[in-house]
């Protein structure tokens, strides 16, 4: 039969089943909560890389791309138009100064040296007789002057003498006057014969710097001749590398035409092109920063800038401020960044995978979690970004490609 069941037990039996519920449900909840805890996205601290927000510099710079050069490099070009012989050096060949390159087939310019000997001999030989003509020429007015001054003085005595008899009325006035009249007119005479002789010697003296100057002008072509033909011989004039030289034998080369060049790879300097829509911003005397690898990068100052545009690029030359450095070398490519602004004192992050854009959503460190935060950042260097607003000092935040993990607003770090 049927028992009624004290209320004692209903009550014990009530809360038995509530605490059952109870423990269930937050069973539940902390099983929820720890699968949702599993199932948010974590990353490895040591698979990121984390930047420090500080205070500093900001350089915004304008990116070429460059190409190291010699800072010296000797052409050698060929003084006379010839024929190759034998190519004695090929390009990359280490040289030293007086070493032999290229030999030449000169017989056609030793030729000109030769006609221009003989045309100096010829010369000099009708300057002799030029000089033997006009010394005989003064020679003989010589002679007449010695005669015609004789005749002066006889004419002279007898003029004299017809005046002294005339006074005594020996000698008629027409004689007297004959005597004054030869006298005089052998005067004249002599004076004439004297200035032939100037004229004679002045005509010698001119006649003679003449034919020096003739001379002057063949014995500097013949003496261009020959410095041209030693030149000829293609030697190096300084010690470096062979960068080109002519590639075949029996090649004819014209003259002035370029048969080799010749670096000194001691020193280097960088010729850089960057888009036209920049030249506005480049200036001789600007500072830029050349970027050999991912560890080196090297200051130099913009030298020179090539005032005609090719092709949508400007180009410009840049002097290293350590153009021996040993990492440079020689035609390989480098970025330049040349330096278009500064500003000091401000808040900064190295750049790595940011500054997309003016304004970019980064993470950043909190505790052991990522948080992404809107960051509005200012001038863009190639290695730092000025923060304009969003981050603080001493913050750290993540400088990684993070597009992977786009619209997730907070990771777990391990």
């Amino acid at each position: 039969m049927d028992r009624i069941i004290p209320e004692s037990e209903v009550r014990r039996r009530t809360a038995k089943r509530v605490i059952g519920s109870l423990v269930a449900i937050a069973a539940l909840a902390f099983s929820v909560a720890a699968t949702m805890q599993w199932l948010r996205p974590s990353l490895r601290r040591a698979d990121l890389q984390f930047a420090r927000v500080e205070r500093g510099s900001v350089d915004s710079t304008l990116q070429a791309a460059g190409t190291i050069m010699p800072a010296v490099e000797q052409v050698v070009s060929s003084p006379v138009e010839a024929r190759v012989l034998r190519i004695v050096r090929r390009a990359g060949d280490r040289v030293r100064a007086g070493d032999e390159l290229v030999a030449l087939d000169t017989s056609a310019s030793r030729l000109d040296v030769g006609r221009l000997e003989d045309r100096i001999k010829q010369k000099r030989s009708e300057q002799e007789q030029a000089r033997l003509r006009s010394d005989e020429t003064i020679a003989g007015l010589n002679a007449q002057i010695a005669q015609k001054t004789l005749d002066v003085e006889i004419a002279r005595y007898k003029s004299r003498q017809n005046e002294t008899l005339h006074h005594e009325g020996l000698v008629s006035q027409s004689e007297l006057l004959a005597a004054q009249t030869t006298e005089k007119k052998n005067g004249i005479e002599l004076a004439q014969l004297r200035e032939a002789v100037v004229r004679a010697q002045r005509g010698r003296a001119a006649e003679a710097a003449s034919y020096e100057v003739e001379l002057r002008t063949l014995a500097n072509e013949r003496d261009e001749s020959v410095r041209q033909l030693g030149l000829a011989m293609m030697h190096a004039d300084r010690d470096g590398v062979i960068t080109s030289i002519v590639q075949e034998a029996g090649t004819t080369i014209r003259r002035g035409d370029v048969v080799a060049r010749i670096a000194d790879l001691s020193s280097f300097r960088v010729t850089a092109t960057i888009s036209d829509m920049h030249a506005a911003s480049l200036a001789p005397g600007q500072r830029v920063r050349v970027k050999l690898d991912d560890r080196t990068s090297l200051d130099g100052t913009i030298s020179g800038i090539d005032p005609q545009i090719a092709n949508g690029v400007a180009r410009f030359e840049v002097i290293l401020d350590q153009p021996s450095h040993p990492r440079l070398r020689n035609n390989v490519r480098v970025d330049v960044f040349v330096i278009s602004g500064r500003h000091d004192g401000v808040l900064r992050v190295r750049r790595g995978s940011l500054g997309a854009s003016e304004s970019e959503e980064v993470f950043v460190v909190r505790g052991d979690e990522l948080l992404r935060s809107q960051v509005r950042w200012g001038m863009a260097g190639e290695e730092a970004l000025e923060v304009r607003d969003g981050l603080r000092e001493g913050e750290q935040v993540v400088v990684n490609n993070m597009s992977d993990y786009a619209g997730v607003k907070k990771l777990r770090l391990k």
